[in-house]
Protein backbone atom coordinates (compact mmCIF):
# COMPACT_ATOMS: atom_id res chain seq x y z
CA UNK A 1 0.00 0.00 0.00
CA UNK A 2 1.28 3.04 -0.98
CA UNK A 3 0.91 6.19 1.46
CA UNK A 4 0.22 8.72 -1.50
CA UNK A 5 -3.10 6.79 -1.60
CA UNK A 6 -4.27 7.63 1.78
CA UNK A 7 -7.63 9.91 2.32
CA UNK A 8 -9.32 11.28 4.98
CA UNK A 9 -12.91 11.84 5.73
CA UNK A 10 -13.85 14.40 8.92
CA UNK A 11 -17.56 13.48 10.54
CA UNK A 12 -18.92 15.58 12.73
CA UNK A 13 -19.38 14.52 16.36
CA UNK A 14 -21.47 17.94 17.69
CA UNK A 15 -20.16 20.26 20.19
CA UNK A 16 -16.92 19.64 22.15
CA UNK A 17 -17.31 19.43 26.27
CA UNK A 18 -17.67 22.92 27.98
CA UNK A 19 -19.40 24.29 24.65
CA UNK A 20 -22.87 24.09 24.17
CA UNK A 21 -24.55 23.56 21.10
CA UNK A 22 -25.94 26.87 19.94
CA UNK A 23 -21.98 28.39 20.31
CA UNK A 24 -20.85 25.28 18.34
CA UNK A 25 -23.47 26.08 15.66
CA UNK A 26 -22.81 29.77 15.88
CA UNK A 27 -18.87 29.08 15.77
CA UNK A 28 -19.52 26.91 12.84
CA UNK A 29 -21.90 28.84 10.58
CA UNK A 30 -19.63 32.00 10.39
CA UNK A 31 -16.32 29.84 9.65
CA UNK A 32 -18.01 28.69 6.94
CA UNK A 33 -20.52 31.60 6.24
CA UNK A 34 -23.56 29.31 6.23
CA UNK A 35 -27.32 30.50 7.31
CA UNK A 36 -28.27 29.09 10.49
CA UNK A 37 -31.03 27.51 9.15
CA UNK A 38 -28.21 24.45 7.03
CA UNK A 39 -26.21 24.98 10.31
CA UNK A 40 -29.24 23.37 12.11
CA UNK A 41 -29.74 20.49 9.80
CA UNK A 42 -26.00 19.54 9.39
CA UNK A 43 -25.57 19.41 12.88
CA UNK A 44 -29.25 17.51 12.98
CA UNK A 45 -27.78 13.93 12.10
CA UNK A 46 -24.63 13.16 14.25
CA UNK A 47 -21.62 11.60 13.00
CA UNK A 48 -21.75 12.98 9.41
CA UNK A 49 -19.24 12.92 7.22
CA UNK A 50 -18.56 17.14 6.47
CA UNK A 51 -15.68 16.18 3.91
CA UNK A 52 -14.30 13.31 2.36
CA UNK A 53 -10.90 12.83 0.27
CA UNK A 54 -8.82 14.69 2.02
CA UNK A 55 -4.94 14.60 2.53
CA UNK A 56 -3.54 14.18 5.97
CA UNK A 57 -2.77 17.60 6.15
CA UNK A 58 -5.50 19.21 5.15
CA UNK A 59 -8.06 17.07 7.22
CA UNK A 60 -5.76 17.62 10.41
CA UNK A 61 -6.19 21.64 9.57
CA UNK A 62 -10.20 20.86 9.12
CA UNK A 63 -10.51 19.67 12.65
CA UNK A 64 -8.16 22.11 14.16
CA UNK A 65 -10.11 25.10 12.62
CA UNK A 66 -13.51 23.36 13.83
CA UNK A 67 -12.43 23.14 17.32
CA UNK A 68 -11.29 26.24 17.16
CA UNK A 69 -14.90 27.53 17.25
CA UNK A 70 -15.96 24.42 19.60
CA UNK A 71 -17.00 22.24 16.92
CA UNK A 72 -15.50 18.49 17.49
CA UNK A 73 -14.95 16.08 14.87
CA UNK A 74 -12.77 13.24 13.98
CA UNK A 75 -10.69 11.98 10.65
CA UNK A 76 -11.26 8.67 9.67
CA UNK A 77 -8.92 6.89 6.84
CA UNK A 78 -9.88 5.87 3.88
CA UNK A 79 -7.60 3.77 1.59
CA UNK A 80 -7.80 3.76 -2.73
CA UNK A 81 -6.39 0.54 -3.68
CA UNK A 82 -3.39 1.23 -6.13
CA UNK A 83 -4.65 -0.86 -8.73
CA UNK A 84 -7.77 1.23 -8.86
CA UNK A 85 -8.56 4.82 -9.72
CA UNK A 86 -8.96 7.14 -7.27
CA UNK A 87 -12.78 7.70 -7.10
CA UNK A 88 -13.96 10.62 -7.04
CA UNK A 89 -14.79 12.62 -3.49
CA UNK A 90 -18.78 11.95 -2.53
CA UNK A 91 -21.26 14.73 -2.86
CA UNK A 92 -20.53 17.16 0.63
CA UNK A 93 -23.56 15.92 2.87
CA UNK A 94 -23.68 19.02 4.29
CA UNK A 95 -25.27 20.76 1.09
CA UNK A 96 -23.26 23.69 0.80
CA UNK A 97 -20.12 23.20 3.59
CA UNK A 98 -16.88 24.58 1.67
CA UNK A 99 -14.22 22.45 0.93
CA UNK A 100 -11.30 21.77 3.74
CA UNK A 101 -8.50 24.43 4.51
CA UNK A 102 -5.99 24.08 1.93
CA UNK A 103 -8.44 22.54 -0.86
CA UNK A 104 -6.76 23.61 -4.27
CA UNK A 105 -10.65 23.78 -5.41
CA UNK A 106 -10.50 26.81 -2.61
CA UNK A 107 -6.63 28.31 -2.97
CA UNK A 108 -7.97 31.28 -5.03
CA UNK A 109 -10.53 32.09 -2.14
CA UNK A 110 -7.87 31.28 0.93
CA UNK A 111 -5.13 34.11 -0.90
CA UNK A 112 -7.57 36.05 -0.95
CA UNK A 113 -7.26 39.64 1.24
CA UNK A 114 -9.89 39.93 3.48
CA UNK A 115 -10.06 43.08 5.85
CA UNK A 116 -10.81 41.98 9.96
CA UNK A 117 -11.66 44.63 12.14
CA UNK A 118 -10.20 44.99 15.74
CA UNK A 119 -13.33 44.75 18.35
CA UNK A 120 -13.55 46.13 21.55
CA UNK A 121 -15.82 44.79 23.77
CA UNK A 122 -15.16 46.61 27.26
CA UNK A 123 -17.66 49.21 28.67
CA UNK A 124 -17.31 52.33 30.91
CA UNK A 125 -19.11 50.83 34.22
CA UNK A 126 -17.00 47.96 34.46
CA UNK A 127 -13.54 49.33 34.16
CA UNK A 128 -14.81 51.83 36.64
CA UNK A 129 -15.13 49.28 39.40
CA UNK A 130 -11.43 47.94 38.31
CA UNK A 131 -10.10 52.09 37.92
CA UNK A 132 -11.74 52.98 41.75
CA UNK A 133 -10.52 50.29 43.51
CA UNK A 134 -6.41 50.42 41.87
CA UNK A 135 -6.57 54.06 42.55
CA UNK A 136 -7.45 52.95 46.37
CA UNK A 137 -5.27 50.32 46.68
CA UNK A 138 -2.58 52.38 45.30
CA UNK A 139 -3.11 55.18 48.33
CA UNK A 140 -3.67 52.77 50.88
CA UNK A 141 0.03 50.84 50.10
CA UNK A 142 1.61 54.21 49.05
CA UNK A 143 2.06 53.26 45.52
CA UNK A 144 3.19 49.68 45.82
CA UNK A 145 -0.15 48.11 44.61
CA UNK A 146 0.19 50.28 41.34
CA UNK A 147 2.47 47.51 39.80
CA UNK A 148 -0.54 45.28 40.12
CA UNK A 149 -2.86 47.95 38.83
CA UNK A 150 -1.08 48.21 35.84
CA UNK A 151 -1.47 44.60 35.13
CA UNK A 152 -4.97 44.67 35.83
CA UNK A 153 -5.35 47.86 33.52
CA UNK A 154 -3.72 46.20 30.55
CA UNK A 155 -5.34 42.62 31.32
CA UNK A 156 -8.67 44.56 30.90
CA UNK A 157 -7.62 46.28 27.86
CA UNK A 158 -6.20 43.65 26.01
CA UNK A 159 -8.75 41.04 27.08
CA UNK A 160 -11.51 43.08 25.84
CA UNK A 161 -9.69 43.60 22.15
CA UNK A 162 -10.12 41.00 19.54
CA UNK A 163 -9.02 40.13 16.51
CA UNK A 164 -10.45 37.95 14.39
CA UNK A 165 -12.30 36.55 17.13
CA UNK A 166 -9.38 35.62 19.16
CA UNK A 167 -8.44 38.51 22.07
CA UNK A 168 -5.17 39.47 22.99
CA UNK A 169 -3.36 38.81 26.49
CA UNK A 170 -1.12 40.24 28.76
CA UNK A 171 0.75 38.18 31.29
CA UNK A 172 3.55 40.23 33.32
CA UNK A 173 4.60 39.46 36.71
CA UNK A 174 3.92 42.53 39.10
CA UNK A 175 6.64 41.85 41.36
CA UNK A 176 8.84 42.31 38.28
CA UNK A 177 7.02 45.81 37.24
CA UNK A 178 7.75 46.43 41.16
CA UNK A 179 11.77 46.31 41.43
CA UNK A 180 11.45 48.46 38.22
CA UNK A 181 9.69 51.30 39.96
CA UNK A 182 11.68 50.55 43.04
CA UNK A 183 14.62 51.07 40.84
CA UNK A 184 13.66 54.66 39.81
CA UNK A 185 12.46 56.02 42.87
CA UNK A 186 16.18 55.16 44.20
CA UNK A 187 17.20 57.02 41.33
CA UNK A 188 14.97 60.10 41.82
CA UNK A 189 16.04 60.48 45.43
CA UNK A 190 19.87 60.37 44.73
CA UNK A 191 19.15 62.58 41.71
CA UNK A 192 16.86 65.18 44.52
CA UNK A 193 19.88 64.61 46.97
CA UNK A 194 22.52 65.88 44.04
CA UNK A 195 20.77 68.46 43.19
CA UNK A 196 19.76 69.71 46.42
CA UNK A 197 23.65 69.75 47.42
CA UNK A 198 25.64 70.61 44.61
CA UNK A 199 24.87 71.67 40.83
CA UNK A 200 27.88 69.49 39.50
CA UNK A 201 26.16 66.23 41.40
CA UNK A 202 22.94 67.04 39.72
CA UNK A 203 24.88 67.75 36.73
CA UNK A 204 26.41 64.16 36.94
CA UNK A 205 23.17 62.88 37.33
CA UNK A 206 21.95 64.07 34.44
CA UNK A 207 24.15 62.92 32.51
CA UNK A 208 24.05 59.78 33.53
CA UNK A 209 20.18 59.72 33.30
CA UNK A 210 20.74 60.75 29.52
CA UNK A 211 23.40 57.61 28.92
CA UNK A 212 21.18 55.27 30.65
CA UNK A 213 17.79 56.28 28.92
CA UNK A 214 18.09 54.86 25.75
CA UNK A 215 18.68 51.15 27.62
CA UNK A 216 15.84 51.72 29.56
CA UNK A 217 13.53 52.78 26.63
CA UNK A 218 14.52 49.55 25.00
CA UNK A 219 14.45 47.41 28.22
CA UNK A 220 10.92 48.90 28.97
CA UNK A 221 9.59 48.13 25.15
CA UNK A 222 11.31 44.47 25.36
CA UNK A 223 9.18 43.86 28.63
CA UNK A 224 5.98 45.22 27.52
CA UNK A 225 6.44 42.81 23.98
CA UNK A 226 7.05 39.85 26.02
CA UNK A 227 4.48 39.85 27.55
CA UNK A 228 1.71 40.75 25.43
CA UNK A 229 0.25 37.94 23.53
CA UNK A 230 -1.63 36.63 20.85
CA UNK A 231 -3.30 33.56 20.15
CA UNK A 232 -0.14 32.38 22.76
CA UNK A 233 2.48 33.97 20.81
CA UNK A 234 4.30 36.42 22.58
CA UNK A 235 5.59 39.83 20.89
CA UNK A 236 9.16 40.96 20.40
CA UNK A 237 11.25 44.07 20.29
CA UNK A 238 14.89 43.84 19.00
CA UNK A 239 16.13 47.44 19.37
CA UNK A 240 19.17 48.18 21.00
CA UNK A 241 20.41 50.58 23.10
CA UNK A 242 23.05 52.54 20.23
CA UNK A 243 19.83 53.08 17.56
CA UNK A 244 17.48 54.67 20.54
CA UNK A 245 20.40 56.86 21.54
CA UNK A 246 20.42 57.98 17.85
CA UNK A 247 16.28 58.36 17.24
CA UNK A 248 15.64 59.75 20.74
CA UNK A 249 18.46 61.39 21.43
CA UNK A 250 20.84 62.98 18.40
CA UNK A 251 18.15 63.56 15.75
CA UNK A 252 16.12 65.61 18.09
CA UNK A 253 19.23 67.41 20.12
CA UNK A 254 20.30 68.47 15.97
CA UNK A 255 16.90 69.17 15.31
CA UNK A 256 17.17 72.52 17.61
CA UNK A 257 20.03 74.14 15.10
CA UNK A 258 17.80 73.68 12.38
CA UNK A 259 15.08 75.54 14.23
CA UNK A 260 12.77 72.24 13.87
CA UNK A 261 13.62 71.68 10.45
CA UNK A 262 14.55 68.09 11.33
CA UNK A 263 12.41 67.73 14.23
CA UNK A 264 9.92 65.52 11.02
CA UNK A 265 12.82 63.52 10.26
CA UNK A 266 13.69 62.55 13.91
CA UNK A 267 9.79 61.62 14.59
CA UNK A 268 9.93 59.79 11.29
CA UNK A 269 12.70 57.72 12.83
CA UNK A 270 11.53 57.30 16.06
CA UNK A 271 8.51 55.79 14.59
CA UNK A 272 10.46 53.44 12.27
CA UNK A 273 12.56 52.60 15.12
CA UNK A 274 9.44 51.75 17.90
CA UNK A 275 6.93 49.53 15.15
CA UNK A 276 10.15 48.49 13.07
CA UNK A 277 11.97 46.94 15.79
CA UNK A 278 8.92 45.06 17.24
CA UNK A 279 7.62 41.62 16.03
CA UNK A 280 4.81 38.95 16.49
CA UNK A 281 6.98 35.91 17.52
CA UNK A 282 10.34 35.84 16.02
CA UNK A 283 9.31 37.70 12.47
CA UNK A 284 9.63 41.82 12.89
CA UNK A 285 6.83 44.04 11.73
CA UNK A 286 7.74 46.00 8.72
CA UNK A 287 7.38 49.91 9.03
CA UNK A 288 6.98 51.47 5.45
CA UNK A 289 6.18 55.03 5.83
CA UNK A 290 8.04 57.66 4.06
CA UNK A 291 9.70 60.41 5.66
CA UNK A 292 8.14 62.98 2.78
CA UNK A 293 4.49 61.30 4.60
CA UNK A 294 5.82 62.92 8.12
CA UNK A 295 6.68 66.10 6.69
CA UNK A 296 3.01 67.07 4.96
CA UNK A 297 1.29 65.90 7.84
CA UNK A 298 3.89 68.97 9.72
CA UNK A 299 3.63 71.43 7.47
CA UNK A 300 -0.51 70.61 7.01
CA UNK A 301 -0.75 70.99 11.34
CA UNK A 302 1.42 74.33 11.24
CA UNK A 303 -0.94 75.37 8.04
CA UNK A 304 -3.96 74.43 10.04
CA UNK A 305 -2.47 76.29 13.45
CA UNK A 306 -1.47 79.48 11.68
CA UNK A 307 -4.69 79.66 9.86
CA UNK A 308 -6.70 79.27 13.00
CA UNK A 309 -5.11 81.07 15.63
CA UNK A 310 -4.43 83.89 13.41
CA UNK A 311 -8.56 83.86 12.57
CA UNK A 312 -9.05 83.49 16.54
CA UNK A 313 -7.02 86.67 16.89
CA UNK A 314 -9.02 88.87 14.48
CA UNK A 315 -12.32 87.79 15.85
CA UNK A 316 -10.55 88.21 19.58
CA UNK A 317 -10.05 91.57 18.58
CA UNK A 318 -13.29 92.58 17.74
CA UNK A 319 -15.01 91.09 21.01
CA UNK A 320 -13.17 90.41 24.11
CA UNK A 321 -9.86 89.47 25.23
CA UNK A 322 -11.33 85.86 26.78
CA UNK A 323 -13.34 85.18 23.55
CA UNK A 324 -9.68 85.23 21.95
CA UNK A 325 -8.28 83.18 24.25
CA UNK A 326 -11.34 80.39 24.22
CA UNK A 327 -10.81 80.85 20.07
CA UNK A 328 -6.95 80.55 20.62
CA UNK A 329 -7.50 77.24 22.50
CA UNK A 330 -10.05 76.19 20.03
CA UNK A 331 -7.07 76.43 17.08
CA UNK A 332 -4.77 74.62 19.54
CA UNK A 333 -7.31 71.42 20.60
CA UNK A 334 -8.17 71.34 16.76
CA UNK A 335 -4.66 71.12 15.15
CA UNK A 336 -3.93 68.56 17.60
CA UNK A 337 -6.92 66.94 17.08
CA UNK A 338 -5.72 67.29 12.90
CA UNK A 339 -2.24 65.79 14.02
CA UNK A 340 -3.61 62.73 15.92
CA UNK A 341 -5.94 61.56 12.94
CA UNK A 342 -3.22 62.25 10.28
CA UNK A 343 0.06 60.53 11.92
CA UNK A 344 -2.19 57.60 13.36
CA UNK A 345 -3.07 57.22 9.66
CA UNK A 346 0.08 57.49 8.21
CA UNK A 347 1.48 55.06 10.82
CA UNK A 348 -0.82 52.61 11.32
CA UNK A 349 -1.27 51.84 7.33
CA UNK A 350 2.74 51.51 6.90
CA UNK A 351 2.73 48.55 9.25
CA UNK A 352 3.08 44.96 7.81
CA UNK A 353 4.00 41.65 8.87
CA UNK A 354 4.96 39.44 6.43
CA UNK A 355 1.76 39.51 3.76
CA UNK A 356 -0.26 40.83 6.08
CA UNK A 357 -0.81 44.46 6.82
CA UNK A 358 -2.78 47.21 9.26
CA UNK A 359 -5.41 49.55 8.30
CA UNK A 360 -6.35 52.47 9.98
CA UNK A 361 -9.34 55.18 8.54
CA UNK A 362 -9.40 57.00 11.61
CA UNK A 363 -12.33 60.05 11.24
CA UNK A 364 -11.24 63.90 12.44
CA UNK A 365 -14.71 64.88 12.71
CA UNK A 366 -15.71 61.80 15.37
CA UNK A 367 -12.19 62.15 17.18
CA UNK A 368 -12.72 65.54 17.49
CA UNK A 369 -15.88 64.87 19.21
CA UNK A 370 -14.80 62.25 21.52
CA UNK A 371 -11.84 64.45 22.74
CA UNK A 372 -14.29 67.45 23.25
CA UNK A 373 -16.92 64.73 24.79
CA UNK A 374 -14.12 63.29 27.18
CA UNK A 375 -12.70 66.37 28.18
CA UNK A 376 -15.83 68.02 29.58
CA UNK A 377 -17.54 64.86 30.96
CA UNK A 378 -13.72 64.66 32.68
CA UNK A 379 -14.44 68.53 34.32
CA UNK A 380 -17.71 68.35 34.94
CA UNK A 381 -17.76 64.79 37.14
CA UNK A 382 -13.87 65.85 38.79
CA UNK A 383 -12.32 62.89 37.24
CA UNK A 384 -14.79 60.51 37.85
CA UNK A 385 -15.61 60.02 33.62
CA UNK A 386 -11.74 59.00 33.41
CA UNK A 387 -12.88 55.17 32.72
CA UNK A 388 -15.35 56.45 30.43
CA UNK A 389 -12.64 58.26 28.10
CA UNK A 390 -10.45 55.59 28.34
CA UNK A 391 -13.07 52.56 27.53
CA UNK A 392 -14.63 55.32 24.58
CA UNK A 393 -10.87 55.62 23.34
CA UNK A 394 -9.95 51.98 23.12
CA UNK A 395 -13.41 51.81 21.27
CA UNK A 396 -12.52 55.02 18.81
CA UNK A 397 -9.58 53.06 18.20
CA UNK A 398 -10.52 49.74 17.57
CA UNK A 399 -13.68 51.09 15.11
CA UNK A 400 -11.55 52.65 12.91
CA UNK A 401 -8.48 49.44 13.01
CA UNK A 402 -8.16 46.52 11.52
CA UNK A 403 -5.98 43.85 9.95
CA UNK A 404 -5.92 42.80 6.08
CA UNK A 405 -5.12 39.27 6.31
CA UNK A 406 -3.73 37.00 3.56
CA UNK A 407 -5.00 33.58 3.42
CA UNK A 408 -5.08 31.68 7.04
CA UNK A 409 -3.60 33.47 9.78
CA UNK A 410 -3.27 30.11 11.51
CA UNK A 411 -0.69 28.95 9.29
CA UNK A 412 1.63 32.16 10.63
CA UNK A 413 0.50 31.70 14.11
CA UNK A 414 1.55 27.96 14.24
CA UNK A 415 4.66 28.73 12.85
CA UNK A 416 5.44 31.33 15.20
CA UNK A 417 4.68 29.26 18.10
CA UNK A 418 7.37 26.87 16.98
CA UNK A 419 9.68 29.28 15.87
CA UNK A 420 8.96 30.51 19.92
CA UNK A 421 9.45 27.54 21.48
CA UNK A 422 12.73 26.11 19.49
CA UNK A 423 14.48 29.49 20.45
CA UNK A 424 13.19 29.16 24.17
CA UNK A 425 14.68 32.69 25.15
CA UNK A 426 15.52 32.49 28.81
CA UNK A 427 16.50 36.24 30.49
CA UNK A 428 17.51 35.71 34.04
CA UNK A 429 14.68 36.99 36.56
CA UNK A 430 17.42 39.99 37.66
CA UNK A 431 17.20 41.60 34.05
CA UNK A 432 13.57 40.57 33.27
CA UNK A 433 11.81 43.76 34.75
CA UNK A 434 10.67 47.00 33.30
CA UNK A 435 12.22 50.14 34.87
CA UNK A 436 9.90 53.16 34.32
CA UNK A 437 11.17 56.58 34.85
Amino acid sequence: MINDNKTYQVILLGALPGVVDVQAQAGFAKLFKLPPEKVERVFAQPRRVLKSGLTLQQAETYVKRLADVGVACEMREQVTPVSEPAAPPPADPSAGAPPAPGDSTNAADVNEPRECPFVFTGNGFEYFKIWIVNILLSIVTLGIYSAWAKVRNKQYFYGNTYLDDVSFAYTADPVKILIGRIIAFVFLVIYTVFSETTIIGALVMGVLLLIFLPWVICKSMRFNARYSQYRNVPFCFHGRAGEAALVFLLWPFLSLFTLGLLFPYAFHQQKKFIYGMHGYGTTEFEFSATVGEFYKVFLLTFGIYVVTVGIAMILGAQTHPVIALMLTMVAYFFSFAYFAVAMANVNYNAITLREHALSADWNLKRYCWLLVSNTLLTIVTLGLFIPWAKVRTAQFKADHTSAVLVGDIDTLVAEERDNVNALAESVGDLFDIEIGL
